[in-house]
């Protein structure tokens, strides 16, 4: 790590997501607004403290011998305690440090951010780029007063200022492509793919008002995608520099636009590139997609991660899904024959949720039969509706943003505290996963993604789930 940067963005020390062990992945926020700053001529460096297995202590080591102008940092609501960490100890290594912090979280609550943060100086809300970009400018080269750039937030004589907010990136193929050499490359690694998975992106938004979501409304309701031939540009970069092979499309929801998707799949097929992807997307968009799933799968198409979340049609649409019970069947029915690897994501914990309930996913999922589930606490993040009814009405048990995490449930229904919701998640799990014959099936799969899935859930709920 050069020193004396102009700009270090940090990714803190964290601690994985616990269903996901020793996944490791790119802080692709930040590596996007870094290589938009490297394009820009700023000096910028960009520290990924999981990847390097940094402590709190190494993290304090490298800035006092980094010795940046600005340190930048981000994370989602469950790390905005350690984002702020990172700003305090900016400061205390040296009190000239210009802080920043951005991302759906602090767009959210930068008033409070600011109010109660000494050690954070600024909050870029919304799309990042262009606002950091035009903030360090003003900070290193003069010129610009911050009053007049759109998106940041910040104190003015001890009051909270906020700027007008920042208008999206038209066309976001204008944004430069990651530039990976900012990171670790071989410290990321992804469940039972190992260190030739990588995540990236292609799109940003999603057109789509689930109401449990804070991500459509950071993007204003907006979906943007990049190109095909800029998506396989990066895949094919990715795999031939750093021999990544496995690549997860972390987009909010992927397969929005048939053509598009038709015609990523025939850039991978044309240039004869050797990978294997999968997805997030919605059950509707697989059903009217089932006529180009061999393409797909063809192209290395091999895991689709579906937003069930509820067990019957009344509860999809109290979240605004838009979707129905019998389009996820026939939606898991497609993948299944095409042999893609299916995983099902479930919401547990909805105000109306009691033990009945949660069971009754419990069955839905076991009917489903994906090869892996996640049930996850309805959580209301900053942002969205549901945050600001649970903190009106009194429903949250906890206002501690660390236990926002999707592992721990922060909402006490109607008929449930938040305590019996974890214990009925963790019953849940038990009773999926402690299926001795369909795990022995997925381990004698021909299909060798879900051998490995198989042996790795296999490994991780023996020794975490059926412990006494």
């Amino acid at each position: 790590m050069k020193c004396n940067p102009e700009v270090l963005l940090v990714d803190p020390p964290k601690e994985p997501w616990w269903l996901l062990g020793e996944t490791v992945m790119p802080p692709l926020g930040l590596l996007y607004i870094a290589s938009y700053l490297k394009s820009k001529d700023v000096d910028v460096a960009l520290l990924d403290c999981q990847a390097l297995g940094y402590s709190w202590r190494d993290l304090r080591s490298a800035l006092e011998a980094i010795k940046p102008s600005v340190v930048g940092v981000g994370g989602p609501t469950c790390y905005s305690y350690k984002a702020l960490e990172v700003c305090r100890i900016s400061k205390e290594v040296d009190p000239s440090i210009t802080t920043v912090v951005g991302g759906p979280h602090f767009t959210f609550t930068a008033e409070e951010t600011l109010a109660e943060s000494v050690h954070v100086d600024f909050v870029v809300r919304g799309e990042g780029e262009e606002t950091m970009y035009e903030l360090v400018k003003a900070l290193l080269q003069g010129g610009l007063d911050v009053k007049k750039i759109k998106g940041l937030s910040y104190r003015d004589d001890l009051h909270v200022r906020h700027n007008p907010p920042r208008p999206l990136i038209r066309n976001i193929d204008e944004i430069p492509m990651p530039d990976w050499s900012l990171l670790p490359m071989d410290k990321y690694k992804l469940v039972a793919w190992g260190s030739k998975a990588i995540m990236t992106l292609s799109s940003r938004g999603c057109p789509f008002k689930c109401n449990f979501c804070s991500e459509w409304m950071f993007w204003g309701g907006v979906w943007r995608p990049h190109s095909p031939q800029r998506v396989v540009n990066e895949l094919e970069h990715l795999n031939k520099r750093y021999g990544k092979e496995v690549f997860w499309f972390a987009d909010d929801t992927f397969n929005v636009d048939r053509g598009r998707l038709i015609a990523i799949c025939r850039e991978i097929l044309d240039r004869g590139l050797n990978v294997h992807w999968g997805f997030e997307g919605r059950a509707d968009l697989i059903l009217r997609d089932l006529d180009i799933l061999e393409l797909m799968r063809n192209s290395g198409l091999f895991w689709v991660l579906v937003g069930v979340e509820a067990s019957t049609d009344e509860e999809l649409r109290s979240y605004n899904k838009g979707l129905t019970i019998r389009q996820v069947e026939n939606a898991f029915k497609a993948l299944k024959e095409h042999d893609i690897i299916t995983q099902a994501m479930f919401i547990v914990g909805s105000r109306e949720d009691d033990e009945a309930s949660i069971k009754s996913k419990l069955k839905f999922a076991l009917k489903l039969d994906p090869d892996f589930v996640i049930f996850t606490p309805l959580t209301p993040l900053p942002g969205t509706q549901l945050y600001e009814e649970a903190v009106r009405e009194g429903w949250l048990s906890t206002r501690d943003y660390s236990k926002f995490d999707f592992a721990h449930a922060v909402l006490n229904t109607k008929h449930l505290s938040s305590r019996d919701v974890d214990e009925l998640m963790i019953y849940c799990y038990r009773k999926f996963y402690n299926r001795p014959i369909k795990t022995l099936k997925g381990l004698l799969s021909r299909n060798r993604f879900r051998r490995a899935i198989n042996a790795y859930f296999l490994k991780f709920f023996l020794k975490r789930l059926l412990a006494p």
